[in-house]
């Protein structure tokens, strides 16, 4: 009975060390898993970032080609459409958003 009991105390010593070693492979591949996805939660926030930053400039760069038409009147605006062989008809911002989307050309 004590040999039984030394013989079974041995194979759980000799089963510690595998089992061990799986547990420290677990906590191993939940960490690089970890890495992984902070690591892709950081690519879609610059990503989302630098589409902002983008829609920012954009407006600001409407906003400024909106500035070479402001203070023209009606006929000025259609007077430059026609210079351009662009319709005229409209209203004063449909004039001056032609004016701006051709400039972009």
């Amino acid at each position: 009975m004590v040999r039984d009991q030394a013989e079974s105390a041995a194979d759980v010593a000799r089963e510690m060390p595998a089992s061990a070693g799986h547990v420290v492979h677990e906590q191993a591949a939940q960490a690089e898993q970890a890495v992984r996805e902070q690591a892709e939660k950081a690519g879609q926030e610059r990503a989302r970032q630098a589409r902002k930053t983008e829609r920012e400039q954009a407006r600001q760069a409407h906003d400024q080609a909106r500035e070479r038409y402001e203070g023209l009147t009606k006929a000025e605006l259609s007077d430059r459409l026609a210079e351009r062989d662009l319709p005229k008809t409209g209203n004063v911002d449909e004039l001056t958003e032609r004016l701006i989307e051709d400039d972009s050309k």
